[in-house]
């Protein structure tokens, strides 16, 4: 008996001793949690009485962790806190305070704030309710700093709800401008891209042209959502966030994760041997150093926070993550710049920035606005280091996509016409990225369309540098009524029609007047960014007077800006200027617009580097084939090889020529015999499938007919404009004027490899295997190749690199390779060019009066750019000049610090009281005006 008793004593005494033993355990596991758990505790009381403020904010800055006081004034916030916080302490009314304290061994810590009461708080918001328009342009301008950039996916998720509490300043030093930005009350920030509420405290905010800063205290608010799908998206965008952030970077980087993280770093040259190419492999090496992990230097400081040691510029590629960059080609994730002008910053243990003036930093990490900013206590999910690629896939084809929209913007010379007349208009191409004007379209395509929406006119224009200009001509057989112009390029067919430009051009009887209700007020300048100082004076003749008009376009401190602008002035009692609903100042507004759900067509539509040609190849049986097809334009003025695809198919662009010209084009053997039938496909404009707009206007019959400015209609030949003894130049002629190439072979190099082959020598200096065109997507086709000025007529079966197999270094003088600028030399240097001079000179010199021999070839007259007509000039000042509605056009006026003024006069008859001046057009700093004046004539 008492031995079953000894037993179960002892057996409950194991069980207790196991039971102490797990007990004991979980509180050795607690313990590091229980040592992480701090407190701040404190009161906040009014400066000047002393009394406590109940419901005040008080937060630890950039984190979620916060707490209000009680009624007494007292507050406590716990949990895992920050090493090295910021306490910052708010009340409506008085002003922030913020406190930077340290634990160091110690779980809690009290700090009290008095809060000092504002003056007149009121009356502020009372009187910040009402704004004037350059407030509004600078919150726009403000948003785009402060909240993301506008092409930013996240750009349209944010939003400031308590604009009005945010105060300008602009002034200038030392030649540049630049814009201060103030706030009585924290910003209340709405993040719908990340599920954020922000309170952003600013305490700094300036940018000039070429930098920004900013500084402020944030608390972050969860904004609660019922939708798990939605709670995920956040999730997920948050991470995405947070992968290739600055933080990120910092954080791998002081655990020697940065390597496996996906970072690579590169010393960027501050004086680059060469000019800097968009390709990679080229600049390694060059302009560019690969920087090892282990040559920064990182120290820890007694704070806990760390020192780094960072290089002069450094370029940061994080090869992890899928991202549309424009800076190379063939790369196709984020790239960061960050220079220290201290070369040497801190941040803490969770990869931040302590003082953000001690580092600058661009590109990808610079797009880390508001919008995309994260609470310092958000902890990554690791399990979405492998995913997050994903997350953003969606995003990056949306951006890259968005980013290659392009629009054109069309200026007038009036606003309605009579038939007969002429309409000239200047065509400015507006990008959603600025960056890749030189990819984008070189063709520009208006039609007049009627009220059937049939196309009544089609012209084709050329697009130089993003400008373009031309004419209508109205013929005196349309009937008077309302028409409309369509803008496009053949690559925006790909995108939404509500991208075209769209802007209705009435025609009214030449036997009556327009009588217009919204008639067009003179502009009203004050507060403008941008002003037109205009300075008039007339002399009066016998037989005619003479308008001097004097024009400078200035920025809001009265200095000289640069710019280019058209201008037009009317005769007021024979013309008007109707109000217009869509001007460049609202059209530039359509730059950070996005598709969204946006189905591109089956249908693909290329981007045109000049006229192009498209049709299909077969052979006698009517078989299509993939060939070659040797393209020739004229008397060899162009020439190129195009590729059929397996179906028969082919499209070639980059034919420079005006009104219409005839080329031939063949499938050659290799006893450069023809084969097989090729058949072109007419190019069919677009059908208008949007409503057309309509201006609002009345008409009566004329009170008094002047003289109108109509025309025959007929077009002049170009060369007729030429100045004399102007000629149209051979591309033989033009090959040396070309200057230096992308990359130049010269007799150093050639010394070293004398009995290397001409391909090897030019593969030995293009890293990569390729020209370095990015022609998105297109097949680029054969390099041409130029021998000592001459071009050489391959085999359509021979290859460039194997003609170059023909030639050895010894035999060359110099190499010159063409990509990026090689569009000058037409469709043949679509896919970059190599031109070779030999040590002996052109051995087959092409002599003037050699003729091109078309036997083989198949002839197709083709349609090129409409002629450019001049506007036409009043007549001598020795005749009177014509009554004219259109007294003066010129679509293309620079300004700049050489010329800061633009000076023009005109003859007017002496019927003419009352002009009207109408001026449109962009600053150099990008900044749209369209301005009004009315002009009597003294």
């Amino acid at each position: 008996m008492s031995t079953r008793k000894d037993n179960k004593v002892t057996k409950d005494s194991v069980w207790l001793l196991r039971l102490m033993k797990a007990n004991l355990f979980v509180v050795f596991l607690l313990l590091p949690l229980l040592a992480k758990t701090q407190v701040i505790v404190g009161k906040i009381t009014d400066e000047k009485t002393g009394e406590p403020l109940p419901f005040a904010n008080v937060f630890i800055n950039n984190t979620t962790l916060g707490s209000t006081t009680d009624i007494n004034g007292d507050f406590k916030i716990s949990g895992s806190l920050p090493q090295n916080p910021e306490v910052v302490a708010s009340f409506v009314g008085y002003t922030t305070k913020y406190r930077k304290i340290s634990f160091g061994n110690r779980i809690q810590i009290v700090v009290n704030f008095q809060l000092a009461s504002k003056e007149s708080q009121l009356d502020e918001v009372m009187l910040k309710a009402r704004r004037d328009k350059r407030w509004e342009r600078n919150l726009k301008k403000f948003k785009r700093v402060f909240l993301a950039v506008p092409n930013d996916p996240f750009f349209k998720m944010n939003e400031i709800l308590n604009p009005w509490v945010i105060d300008f300043e602009e002034g200038k030093t030392r030649g540049s401008k630049y814009l201060l930005a103030s706030a009585s009350e924290p910003l209340k920030v709405s993040n719908l891209g990340l599920g954020y509420n922000l309170d952003y405290h600013l305490r700094e905010f300036i940018q000039t042209r070429d930098a920004f800063q900013y500084i402020g205290l944030v608390n972050f608010h969860e904004i609660d959502s019922v939708s798990t799908e939605k709670k995920k998206s956040w999730e997920d965008q948050r991470n995405s966030t947070y992968f290739g952030s600055l933080r990120h970077f910092l954080h791998s980087l002081l655990h020697n994760e940065a390597d496996r993280q996906g970072y690579r770093l590169y010393l960027v040259d501050s004086f680059p041997p060469k000019t800097r190419t968009n390709v990679f492999h080229e600049e390694l090496g060059n302009s560019i150093k690969k920087l090892p992990f282990d040559s920064l230097k990182i120290d820890t400081l007694p704070n806990g926070n760390f020192g780094l040691y960072w290089p002069d510029r450094v370029e940061i590629h994080f090869r992890k993550k899928a991202w549309a960059n424009d800076y190379y080609t063939r790369v196709y994730y984020p790239l960061s710049w960050i220079t220290s002008p201290t070369c040497y910053f801190e941040f803490d243990a969770n990869g931040i920035p302590t003082d953000p003036r001690q580092i600058i930093f661009s590109g990808f990490m610079g797009r880390h606005r508001v919008g995309r900013f994260l609470p310092h206590d958000f902890v990554p999910s690791k399990d979405q280091l492998t995913l997050f690629s994903e997350i953003d896939s969606a995003l990056l084809g949306q951006t890259r996509w968005n980013s290659l929209r392009e629009k054109p913007y069309l200026t007038f010379n009036k606003s309605y016409y009579t038939p007969g007349e002429t309409a000239w208009f200047n065509a400015r191409m507006i990008y959603q990225n600025q960056f890749l004007v030189d990819s984008m379209s070189r063709v520009l395509y208006v039609d007049l369309i009627n009220e059937k929406k049939e196309l009544v006119i089609q012209e084709t224009f050329e697009i130089r540098e993003g400008m373009s200009k031309g004419q209508l001509q109205l013929g005196p057989d349309l009937k008077a009524g309302n028409y409309t112009v369509r803008a496009y390029t053949n690559w925006m067919r790909y995108y939404p029609e509500s991208d075209y430009f769209y802007k209705p051009l009435p025609l009214i009887s030449a036997d009556r007047e327009v009588i217009s209700s919204t008639g067009v007020i003179p502009s009203d300048q004050e507060g403008e960014e941008i002003s037109i100082a205009l300075k008039t004076d007339f002399t009066h003749e016998e037989l005619f007077n003479k308008a001097n008009i004097n024009i400078s376009v200035l920025d809001i401190d009265s200095s000289f800006v640069d710019s280019d602008f058209s201008i037009s002035l009317i005769d007021a009692d024979l013309a008007k200027f109707i109000g217009e609903e869509n001007t460049i100042e609202t059209d530039i507004n359509w730059i950070g617009t996005e598709l969204g759900d946006y189905e591109f067509p089956e249908e693909e539509y290329n981007i045109e580097y000049g006229i192009s040609l498209e049709g299909m190849f077969s052979d006698r049986e009517g078989k299509p084939l993939s060939v070659p097809l040797t393209v020739v334009l004229g008397q060899m003025e162009d020439f190129g090889v195009i590729k059929s695809d397996t179906s028969g198919y082919f499209w070639g662009t980059g034919l420079l020529f005006t009104d219409s010209a005839e080329v031939a084009i063949a499938a050659l053997n290799q006893r450069r015999k023809s084969f097989g039938n090729i058949s072109l496909i007419e190019p069919l404009r677009p059908e208008v499938m949007v409503n057309l707009p309509k201006l609002q206007f009345e008409t009566r019959p004329k009170s008094t007919i002047g003289k109108l400015d109509i025309f025959d209609g007929k077009y002049v030949e170009l060369e007729e404009f030429l100045f004399e003894g102007e000629k149209k130049q051979t591309m033989e002629e033009k090959n040396y004027g070309y200057g230096e190439g992308d990359r130049s072979i010269g007799p150093d190099f050639l010394e070293k490899f004398p009995e290397q082959t001409l391909d090897v020598i030019v593969g030995m200096n293009m890293q990569g295997g390729g020209l370095g065109n990015f022609n998105w997507g297109l097949d680029a086709g054969e390099p041409l190749l130029i021998i000592d000025g001459v071009r050489y007529f391959s085999d359509s079966r021979e290859s460039t690199m194997s003609a170059l197999k023909t030639y050895i270094a010894a035999e060359v003088e110099s190499i010159e390779v063409y990509t990026f600028n090689a569009a000058q030399f037409g469709m043949a240097g679509f896919a970059g060019v190599i031109m070779v001079n030999t040590k002996k000179g052109s051995r087959d010199p092409q002599g003037s009066n050699q003729v091109f021999n078309n036997e083989e070839f198949q002839i197709f007259k083709i349609r090129g750019f409409t002629p450019v007509v001049e506007f036409p000039v009043q007549k001598a000042e020795s005749e009177i000049p014509e009554s004219r509605p259109s007294l003066y056009w010129n679509p293309n006026v620079k300004t700049d610090r050489d010329n800061e003024t633009f000076t023009f006069s005109v003859n007017l008859p002496k019927s003419t009281q009352n002009m009207i001046l109408r001026i449109e057009g962009m600053s150099g700093d990008g900044l749209p005006f369209y301005r009004i004046f009315q002009i009597p004539v003294n």
